[in-house]
Protein backbone atom coordinates (compact mmCIF):
# COMPACT_ATOMS: atom_id res chain seq x y z
CA UNK A 1 0.00 0.00 0.00
CA UNK A 2 1.45 3.51 -0.84
CA UNK A 3 2.44 5.62 1.90
CA UNK A 4 0.98 8.86 2.31
CA UNK A 5 3.66 11.02 1.36
CA UNK A 6 4.15 9.27 -2.27
CA UNK A 7 -0.03 9.79 -2.66
CA UNK A 8 1.13 13.40 -2.57
CA UNK A 9 4.15 13.78 -4.26
CA UNK A 10 2.00 11.77 -7.55
CA UNK A 11 -1.28 14.36 -6.90
CA UNK A 12 1.40 16.96 -6.90
CA UNK A 13 3.00 16.01 -10.30
CA UNK A 14 -0.37 15.37 -11.81
CA UNK A 15 -1.12 18.64 -10.96
CA UNK A 16 2.07 20.61 -12.37
CA UNK A 17 1.38 18.43 -15.41
CA UNK A 18 -2.47 19.69 -15.63
CA UNK A 19 -1.34 23.23 -15.19
CA UNK A 20 1.71 22.87 -18.08
CA UNK A 21 -1.43 21.05 -20.07
CA UNK A 22 -3.57 24.07 -19.76
CA UNK A 23 -1.05 26.84 -20.54
CA UNK A 24 0.37 24.98 -23.74
CA UNK A 25 -3.69 24.54 -24.42
CA UNK A 26 -3.88 28.27 -24.18
CA UNK A 27 -0.80 29.17 -26.27
CA UNK A 28 -1.99 27.14 -28.77
CA UNK A 29 -5.39 28.64 -29.05
CA UNK A 30 -4.05 32.06 -28.78
CA UNK A 31 -1.61 31.31 -31.77
CA UNK A 32 -4.53 29.89 -33.80
CA UNK A 33 -6.78 33.16 -33.17
CA UNK A 34 -3.84 35.15 -33.65
CA UNK A 35 -3.33 34.04 -36.62
CA UNK A 36 -6.61 33.97 -37.93
CA UNK A 37 -7.33 37.42 -37.21
CA UNK A 38 -4.36 38.52 -39.05
CA UNK A 39 -5.27 36.80 -42.10
CA UNK A 40 -9.24 37.35 -41.57
CA UNK A 41 -11.30 38.88 -43.83
CA UNK A 42 -12.88 42.55 -43.58
CA UNK A 43 -15.58 42.58 -40.91
CA UNK A 44 -17.10 46.16 -41.95
CA UNK A 45 -17.37 48.11 -45.10
CA UNK A 46 -16.63 52.10 -44.54
CA UNK A 47 -19.82 54.04 -44.27
CA UNK A 48 -18.80 55.80 -47.75
CA UNK A 49 -18.92 52.51 -49.72
CA UNK A 50 -21.80 50.85 -47.82
CA UNK A 51 -23.87 53.80 -48.47
CA UNK A 52 -23.33 54.14 -52.20
CA UNK A 53 -23.48 50.46 -52.40
CA UNK A 54 -27.19 50.82 -51.12
CA UNK A 55 -28.15 53.31 -53.61
CA UNK A 56 -28.81 49.67 -55.46
CA UNK A 57 -32.15 48.85 -56.59
CA UNK A 58 -33.59 45.74 -55.76
CA UNK A 59 -36.87 43.83 -56.78
CA UNK A 60 -38.97 42.19 -53.70
CA UNK A 61 -41.84 41.46 -55.52
CA UNK A 62 -44.18 44.38 -55.31
CA UNK A 63 -42.15 46.76 -56.24
CA UNK A 64 -38.08 48.38 -56.80
CA UNK A 65 -36.50 50.39 -54.35
CA UNK A 66 -33.26 51.23 -53.06
CA UNK A 67 -31.45 48.49 -51.14
CA UNK A 68 -30.88 51.24 -48.25
CA UNK A 69 -34.97 50.83 -47.98
CA UNK A 70 -34.71 47.38 -47.09
CA UNK A 71 -32.19 47.60 -45.20
CA UNK A 72 -34.36 50.42 -42.84
CA UNK A 73 -36.86 48.49 -42.27
CA UNK A 74 -34.83 45.48 -41.61
CA UNK A 75 -32.28 46.75 -39.03
CA UNK A 76 -31.61 48.55 -36.00
CA UNK A 77 -28.41 50.21 -36.22
CA UNK A 78 -25.86 50.06 -33.45
CA UNK A 79 -24.02 52.53 -31.52
CA UNK A 80 -20.80 52.73 -33.71
CA UNK A 81 -22.31 50.98 -36.90
CA UNK A 82 -24.53 52.66 -39.71
CA UNK A 83 -27.30 50.66 -40.79
CA UNK A 84 -26.20 50.38 -44.30
CA UNK A 85 -22.57 49.74 -43.06
CA UNK A 86 -24.34 46.49 -41.07
CA UNK A 87 -26.50 45.88 -44.30
CA UNK A 88 -24.32 45.90 -46.79
CA UNK A 89 -21.86 43.74 -44.81
CA UNK A 90 -24.74 41.54 -44.69
CA UNK A 91 -24.95 41.50 -48.45
CA UNK A 92 -21.44 41.29 -49.21
CA UNK A 93 -19.72 39.52 -46.82
CA UNK A 94 -22.06 36.72 -45.97
CA UNK A 95 -23.27 35.72 -49.39
CA UNK A 96 -26.99 37.56 -48.84
CA UNK A 97 -25.90 38.98 -52.38
CA UNK A 98 -27.12 35.37 -53.55
CA UNK A 99 -30.99 35.35 -53.60
CA UNK A 100 -31.17 39.14 -54.10
CA UNK A 101 -33.07 40.50 -57.61
CA UNK A 102 -30.58 43.39 -58.85
CA UNK A 103 -29.94 42.68 -61.81
CA UNK A 104 -33.26 43.86 -64.48
CA UNK A 105 -33.66 42.71 -67.80
CA UNK A 106 -35.80 43.68 -70.36
CA UNK A 107 -38.04 41.36 -72.86
CA UNK A 108 -41.27 42.21 -74.97
CA UNK A 109 -41.48 45.92 -73.37
CA UNK A 110 -41.95 44.14 -69.84
CA UNK A 111 -38.98 44.51 -67.42
CA UNK A 112 -37.75 41.28 -65.39
CA UNK A 113 -34.99 41.38 -61.92
CA UNK A 114 -32.82 38.41 -61.52
CA UNK A 115 -30.58 37.50 -58.58
CA UNK A 116 -27.07 36.13 -59.69
CA UNK A 117 -28.19 32.29 -58.42
CA UNK A 118 -31.33 32.27 -60.98
CA UNK A 119 -32.08 30.83 -63.96
CA UNK A 120 -31.66 33.64 -66.43
CA UNK A 121 -33.96 33.29 -69.52
CA UNK A 122 -32.52 32.23 -72.89
CA UNK A 123 -32.94 35.95 -74.60
CA UNK A 124 -30.34 37.36 -72.16
CA UNK A 125 -27.09 37.58 -74.25
CA UNK A 126 -23.92 35.50 -73.45
CA UNK A 127 -22.17 38.77 -72.84
CA UNK A 128 -25.06 39.77 -69.63
CA UNK A 129 -25.43 36.72 -68.54
CA UNK A 130 -21.63 36.62 -68.00
CA UNK A 131 -21.59 40.00 -65.94
CA UNK A 132 -25.03 39.08 -63.62
CA UNK A 133 -22.28 35.85 -62.55
CA UNK A 134 -19.13 37.53 -62.37
CA UNK A 135 -20.11 41.11 -61.22
CA UNK A 136 -20.17 40.06 -57.72
CA UNK A 137 -17.25 38.01 -56.72
CA UNK A 138 -15.61 40.52 -58.37
CA UNK A 139 -16.58 42.67 -56.04
CA UNK A 140 -16.18 40.83 -53.14
CA UNK A 141 -12.60 40.55 -54.12
CA UNK A 142 -12.31 43.69 -53.91
CA UNK A 143 -13.67 44.58 -50.66
CA UNK A 144 -11.83 41.74 -48.85
CA UNK A 145 -8.64 43.46 -50.44
CA UNK A 146 -9.63 46.80 -49.01
CA UNK A 147 -9.63 48.14 -52.81
CA UNK A 148 -12.43 50.46 -51.90
CA UNK A 149 -12.06 52.89 -55.09
CA UNK A 150 -12.30 49.86 -57.10
CA UNK A 151 -15.90 48.74 -54.60
CA UNK A 152 -16.69 52.16 -55.99
CA UNK A 153 -16.31 51.75 -59.61
CA UNK A 154 -18.17 47.98 -59.63
CA UNK A 155 -21.21 49.96 -57.62
CA UNK A 156 -21.21 52.48 -60.13
CA UNK A 157 -20.80 50.05 -63.29
CA UNK A 158 -23.75 48.69 -61.68
CA UNK A 159 -25.91 51.58 -60.71
CA UNK A 160 -25.34 52.32 -64.56
CA UNK A 161 -26.25 48.62 -65.59
CA UNK A 162 -29.68 49.03 -63.41
CA UNK A 163 -30.93 52.44 -64.87
CA UNK A 164 -29.71 51.18 -68.35
CA UNK A 165 -31.64 47.81 -68.17
CA UNK A 166 -34.44 48.38 -65.67
CA UNK A 167 -36.59 51.36 -67.58
CA UNK A 168 -38.16 53.69 -65.05
CA UNK A 169 -39.61 51.37 -62.34
CA UNK A 170 -37.27 52.46 -59.43
CA UNK A 171 -39.82 54.13 -56.24
CA UNK A 172 -38.64 56.77 -55.05
CA UNK A 173 -38.84 56.71 -51.21
CA UNK A 174 -40.19 60.05 -49.95
CA UNK A 175 -38.47 61.15 -46.47
CA UNK A 176 -40.93 62.08 -43.52
CA UNK A 177 -39.09 65.22 -42.59
CA UNK A 178 -39.99 66.21 -46.71
CA UNK A 179 -43.89 65.32 -45.84
CA UNK A 180 -43.34 67.58 -42.85
CA UNK A 181 -42.09 70.52 -44.93
CA UNK A 182 -44.86 69.99 -47.42
CA UNK A 183 -47.80 70.59 -44.51
CA UNK A 184 -45.70 73.24 -43.01
CA UNK A 185 -46.26 74.98 -46.13
CA UNK A 186 -49.60 74.24 -46.87
CA UNK A 187 -49.90 75.52 -43.16
CA UNK A 188 -48.30 78.62 -43.90
CA UNK A 189 -49.92 79.25 -47.32
CA UNK A 190 -53.84 78.50 -45.43
CA UNK A 191 -52.88 80.84 -42.74
CA UNK A 192 -51.64 83.70 -44.65
CA UNK A 193 -54.59 83.47 -47.22
CA UNK A 194 -57.38 83.27 -44.01
CA UNK A 195 -55.22 86.76 -42.96
CA UNK A 196 -55.67 88.58 -45.92
CA UNK A 197 -59.15 87.40 -45.93
CA UNK A 198 -60.08 88.74 -42.59
CA UNK A 199 -57.79 91.92 -44.04
CA UNK A 200 -59.90 92.90 -46.82
CA UNK A 201 -63.46 91.15 -45.16
CA UNK A 202 -63.78 93.41 -42.13
CA UNK A 203 -67.06 92.19 -40.33
CA UNK A 204 -69.26 94.78 -40.36
CA UNK A 205 -70.98 96.44 -37.34
CA UNK A 206 -74.59 96.49 -36.89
Amino acid sequence: MPSLSSLNRFNRANSEQLIVNSWRLLLLLFTILWSLSTSAKPTVIPQAQAQHFCQLLIADGSAVTPLSVHARKAIQAGDSLSVEQIFAGFVVLADGWQTMRIFPHQEGGKVSWYSATDDLPASMSAEHQKYIREVFPRLIAEVEAGRWQAVDAYVDKMLQYQCQFGGHQASVAVSPSLLVYVALFFLIVFLVSRFFYILLHPKRKL
